[in-house]
């Protein structure tokens, strides 16, 4: 077995994810150190964004090899996602005062996306024909 396939089933990530969140973690180390860590999460939110409507953008496309790169963003998204909302309650916890109002937000940014998943999964399950008649 191949020391990358090790660490994958150690970790349950690939090399260029632990890699990204390596990154990551150094660009917010160093936005500490310089005194500028509200900018720099508020560049990695950005990146976040610009990076789901790529990804939203190329899984649409007709090419399948345009697909493939919607593919590559969308488990780069997947990976990214709580680290990219744990940053936006931070900065929501710095202009909101209310306690409550913020666990409020943070439970609707953690919790949402599972949630709606969820619920389209139960109404394409209840859309679909069954397959055989229930006897009762």
């Amino acid at each position: 077995m191949k020391w990358q396939q090790r660490v994958q089933v150690a970790t349950g990530l690939s090399c260029w994810q632990i890699m990204l969140h390596m990154l990551v973690v150094a660009i917010l180390v160093m936005g500490w150190m310089s005194g500028a860590l509200v900018r720099v999460g508020l560049g990695l939110c950005v990146v976040y964004g610009v990076t789901v409507l790529l990804m939203l953008f190329f899984q649409r496309h007709h090419d399948a090899r345009w697909r493939g790169i919607g593919d590559v963003l969308e488990e780069l998204t997947t990976t990214w996602y709580f680290g990219a909302s744990l940053i936006a309650i931070w900065l929501l916890s710095r202009v909101l005062q209310n306690n409550l109002l913020l666990a409020l937000v943070g439970l609707a940014i953690l919790a949402g996306p599972a949630v709606v998943s969820l619920l389209t999964k139960e109404r394409k399950l209840r859309d679909m024909p069954s397959k055989h008649g229930i006897r009762r």
